[in-house]
């Protein structure tokens, strides 16, 4: 987190200087000619993969872009990276950051895929990653998917699900989203801005043959998003779908958690206006009061509506008249025996999370747990097996982030007696859930979400009171009493 902290004052300085400095209209003269010459050879490798135009369709203030339109290939060799800008519409930074864990710290994305050789060069951005995409076939309907550029499961569901529609022998494009421009859509090198050209979007389109939209998550695109897709479908003569993976078309924030680190369990829109003013959301220009009828009446005009989970269905069935199909991306069956750790009267229980924890993944819980375990000496080991959102106490090990094809070697590492998986807001699916569950380990979680349902399906695991994720000292007890089942006599 410190490190982050600190990037992040750099990041605020460099821009000062590059943009004031480096592109200012006086002291520019004198030192962009410098810096081209000085960068030359890098500047000649990033060429290779850069897009002047693309590029400048990132900056909204016209008096910036105009800037940064002096020398945009030496303003992204400077800075625009370092800011998450993409620098070619084929190219996701974000997406090659998450692929290349081992890429040296500060250096450019692009810069590290253009000095490959051929042979090693590497997916540039999701699409491209998804190694079993069936062949084009022409003739056949094709159904074009909007989608986030976060990663994450809701991603790793749209892989699976693209490929059972594949299976019924259509096509898939997916339109994907940059994200300092987020109106235009991607679909594979070609661009399209929705505000702007949506009748480029539909003649590429049809001449495709799009029969449906789906829509995968509209996170990070204007609140506009809606009606302009409602507008291509309808210039289209086709249907839309949507899939949900959380509760974005309820809570700005997505995952009903609140700024103090409680699940709010849909409050009314008053106390939303409230938390999103005094906490955030994860979009701008937000009306709360009005954010939830906007995007229910966007559902409404789905012709179907997708979930992971019949948990995720039920809870959105309340809100919703329309009918919610469950397609679950992983069956449930199949996975080897849970396997009863046995542990020696001395060696403390070794308790590992899995994957990104933030506060609604159950950061604070495994923060204030770590406290009242070293405050007590408690014969129990935390790990995280992933990154973690805000600092945790040293007794806590954090790995950081990892590729989803390491979490074998990880668990096989770290040898845990338990997985705890500590989310306090009801999740749709959980992959990670399933990894454990492949290797027969105990798991608990709170009794919340899917995870919770799949355990007591399952008639496995441990689902523990979510009351417990505010009570450390009652959590620990709770831990303490499965270790005592499990020490050797």
């Amino acid at each position: 987190m410190f490190d982050a902290a600190v990037e992040r004052v750099h990041a605020q300085l460099l821009a000062l200087a590059v943009e004031h400095v480096v592109l200012g209209r006086v002291t520019g003269k004198k030192v962009r000619p410098y810096l081209l010459g000085a960068m030359k050879p890098r500047l000649a490798v990033l060429e290779r993969g850069f897009d002047r135009d693309f590029y400048l369709r990132q900056f909204e203030d016209e008096a910036q872009r105009l800037r940064v339109a002096q020398a945009p290939l030496l303003h992204y060799a400077l800075l625009g990276w370092r800011t998450r800008r993409a620098p070619a519409p084929a190219f996701d930074p974000a997406f090659y950051r998450r692929s290349h864990l081992q890429r040296p710290r500060g250096m450019d994305p692009l810069l590290h895929h253009l000095e490959k050789s051929e042979a090693r060069k590497s997916p540039r951005n999701e699409v491209e990653a998804r190694a079993d995409h069936a062949e084009w076939c022409e003739g056949a309907e094709t159904v074009l998917v909007f989608h986030h550029g976060r990663g994450g499961g809701s991603s790793r569901f749209l892989d699976l699900y693209e490929r059972e529609i594949e299976n019924r022998g259509r096509n898939v494009l997916r339109a994907r989203t940059i994200l300092k421009a987020p109106t235009v859509a991607v679909v594979g090198d070609r661009t399209f801005d929705l505000s702007a050209d949506l009748g480029a979007l539909a003649d590429f389109a049809r001449q495709r043959k799009v029969s449906r939209l789906l829509v995968n998550h509209l996170v990070d695109r204007p609140r506009q998003a809606m009606a302009w897709l409602r507008d291509l479908a309808a210039r289209l003569g086709v249907p839309y779908e949507v899939v949900l993976h959380d509760y974005f078309m309820l809570c700005p924030r997505v995952d009903l958690v609140t700024g103090q680190g409680v699940c709010c369990d849909v409050a009314p829109p008053e106390a939303c206006a409230r938390c999103v003013a005094d906490h955030g959301a994860e979009v701008r220009d937000l009306d709360p009061l009005t954010w939830r009828r906007d995007h229910l009446e966007f559902l409404a005009g789905a012709e179907r509506i997708i979930a992971p989970s019949d948990d995720l269905a039920t809870r959105m069935r309340t809100h919703l008249a329309a009918e919610i199909e469950v397609w679950e991306p992983e069956g449930d069956s199949g996975f080897p025996p849970e396997r009863a750790p046995r542990i020696a009267a001395k060696v403390p229980l070794r308790i590992v999370t899995l994957g990104a924890l933030n506060v609604a993944k159950g950061l604070r819980v495994v923060r204030e747990l770590a406290h009242v375990m070293d405050r007590t000496g408690a014969p129990l080991e935390l790990s995280v097996l992933g990154p973690a959102s805000e600092p945790l106490p040293g007794s806590v090990t954090v790995t950081g982030a990892y590729h989803p094809h390491d979490l074998d070697r990880l668990l096989t590492e770290s040898a845990p007696h338990m997985v705890f998986l500590p989310a306090i807001w009801p999740e749709s699916w959980s992959f990670v859930l399933t990894a454990a569950l492949k290797r027969g380990l105990p798991v608990v979680v709170f009794d919340t979400g899917a995870p919770a349902a799949r355990l007591r399906r399952l008639r496995r695991g441990h689902v523990l009171p979510l009351e417990l994720s505010r009570d450390p000292a009652g959590l620990l007890a709770a831990l303490l009493q499965m270790r005592a089942g499990w020490v050797e006599p």
